[in-house]
């Protein structure tokens, strides 16, 4: 009987503490629904009222989802981006239930459904996850559709167009005017406007469409130009200056290449130089082309110093300049090596910074729970002896509770070393890749430079005269391959010392993947007889008389 006037009283007891906590936050729902209100106009009053909240941690299950998306609102509006998914997810998760927004009329709650996917895309984009990403912004889209929240819409629309892959231009393109088309549903800053006609410009330049990619670009710089916005119209002078260029226009593109710099500062500065240059090189005019080039500061920007050292290789080789194309060849392998130690320090920063957010999320939840414990423990104390054995039972439920806390902390920290040590292998195997791309280039770029050494032979010939190679320049050729090609011909004679000079000489050809023509015009012999010299070679000297298996595939492979 005592036992039960005991848990009758410790079960009042817990009720009164409820009741007191309810008390204490029973109008963080009005000032949640203040902060929501002020947010498309003023974000810095919406932080300011998110600010008051004492204790979000400790809301109710749909004030808690509220604050976790208006918050992380806010500090993408500030620019802070999305590094951690510690609120919008639990937010994205409540809002995700079929009964309170995917099946109901409540515009509130399917607005903020909606929302909660965008930022969740915003997270997985952030993350490189781009299935996740655009799955969640196709939620968005249907859901904004639904309560008719245009701007999310937009926005989902927007990020959509950027994060398609290119190669599927025609679907970037959809999206892309589908963000347009909803843009002139709201009242938005025609910056937007101007920005999305230009990025809707790119793709249909991508796509092959040159004459709609002018029509875009040509509109954006007008809208610019009227709106007086001197920047946007400077970038739009340099997009317009690019599809100039493409569509071979070279007087127009040096036109708007030139206005583009006018008041142009920073990363916008640099890209109009580069731009400018381009169009210099178009025109043959290579020295102003290197002079421009070699102006444009890079701020340890290695994509930007990559491609100013790759046009300056392609300079070169037009000017036959073979020692400053060595130069820029090595500096640019050497940009791509900081690149990559530089994106894997990122990485790891990237990672500590969420393990350091988990472990504090843990340490505030068990001093949450341990405050807790204390208040109860000392009111039932207070209240009856007999609560004394409800609190034994009770620690050691709690120290039961905490052991497989720390069993599951041990195994997530497990799984979290797991998952670095397969972050690292894929970063290795990023970095094999980029070294396989640099020698890629490299051979392109002797490539080009035989090919440009035949055309110049050609000029001096006429018809269809063979174009002889002298023993320099077979020499020449073949010093490069070893070079650049991890000692190719080297390794060729040492593996297949019984081949002759002129196989050794087909085979350098075929490796650097020169068509039968030129192959042709180099022996004096016509395509046919090239197809006949190759047959040979995989035939009698590599033992290969599959007629599926190409000589190309052969060499490729040595």
């Amino acid at each position: 009987m005592k036992k039960s006037i005991a848990l009758s009283v410790l079960a009042a007891i817990w009720a009164l503490a409820a009741l007191t906590c309810c008390n204490r936050h029973d109008g963080a729902a009005d000032t949640l629904e203040r902060a929501e209100s002020l947010l498309p106009i003023r974000h810095d009053s919406a932080e300011v009222y998110l600010d008051s909240i004492p204790h979000p941690d400790r809301l109710a299950e749909d004030s808690r989802a509220l604050y976790g998306l208006l918050r992380t609102i806010v500090q993408n509006r500030q620019d802070k981006g999305i590094k951690s998914d510690s609120l919008i997810r639990g937010s994205y998760e409540y809002y995700r239930d079929a009964s309170r927004a995917g099946q109901t009329s409540d515009e509130a709650l399917l607005r903020r459904y909606a929302q909660s996917c965008y930022y969740m895309a915003l997270f997985y984009k952030a993350c490189d996850s781009i299935k996740q990403c655009e799955d969640l912004l196709h939620q968005a889209i249907k859901g904004s559709e639904r309560c008719e929240d245009w701007h999310t819409c937009y926005l989902a629309y927007n990020i959509l167009g950027y994060t398609t892959k290119w190669g599927n231009d025609e679907y970037a393109i959809q999206q892309t005017l589908k963000a347009l088309d909803t843009y002139y549903k709201i009242n938005d800053d025609v910056t937007n406007e101007v920005l999305i006609m230009a990025k809707l410009a790119g793709r249909y330049l991508t796509a092959g469409y040159p004459d709609s990619a002018l029509k875009y670009n040509q509109k954006g710089y007008e809208l610019a130009e009227k709106n007086h916005l001197q920047k946007i119209q400077n970038q739009m002078c340099t997009k317009l200056a690019s599809t100039y260029r493409y569509i071979g226009e070279y007087e127009k593109a040096l036109y708007y290449a030139k206005r583009g710099i006018t008041t142009a500062d920073g990363e916008v500065l640099a890209a109009s130089l580069k731009n400018l240059s381009a169009c210099y090189y178009a025109c043959d005019s290579l020295e102003q082309s290197k002079k421009i080039l070699k102006s444009i500061q890079c701020d340890s920007d290695y994509i930007a110093e990559y491609t100013i050292l790759r046009d300056l290789s392609e300079i070169a080789i037009k000017q036959r300049d073979f020692d400053s194309l060595f130069i820029y060849v090595d500096s640019a392998y050497e940009c791509l090596e900081d690149r990559y130690f530089h994106l894997q320090g990122v990485k790891d920063e990237y990672y500590q910074e969420n393990l350091a957010q988990e472990l504090e999320k843990e340490r505030m939840l068990h001093e949450a729970k341990l405050n807790k414990w204390v208040a109860v423990s000392i009111i039932s104390v207070l209240a009856l002896i007999a609560l004394i054995i409800y609190n034994v039972l009770r620690k050691r439920i709690a120290a039961e509770r905490q052991r497989r806390l720390d069993a599951l902390r041990s195994q997530r920290l497990a799984q979290e070393r797991q998952e670095r040590v397969i972050a690292e292998q894929e970063r290795e195997i990023t970095h094999q890749r980029e070294i396989i791309a640099q020698k890629a280039m490299t051979l392109s770029v002797i490539q080009k430079h035989l090919l440009d050494k035949i055309d110049y032979f050609s000029q001096e010939l006429s018809g269809n005269e063979t174009v002889r190679m002298s023993p320099d320049a077979w020499q020449e050729l073949e010093t490069l391959l070893d070079d650049t090609g991890g000692g190719f011909v080297r390794n060729l004679r040492q593996q297949h010392q019984d081949f002759k000079e002129e196989d050794i000489q087909l085979c350098m050809l075929v490796r650097l993947k020169l068509d039968n023509a030129i192959i042709g015009r180099i022996y004096g012999i016509g395509v046919e007889a090239v197809k006949k010299r190759k047959s040979r070679l995989k035939k009698k000297c590599f033992q290969i008389a599959d007629p599926s298996i190409r000589l190309e595939d052969v060499i490729d492979r040595l």
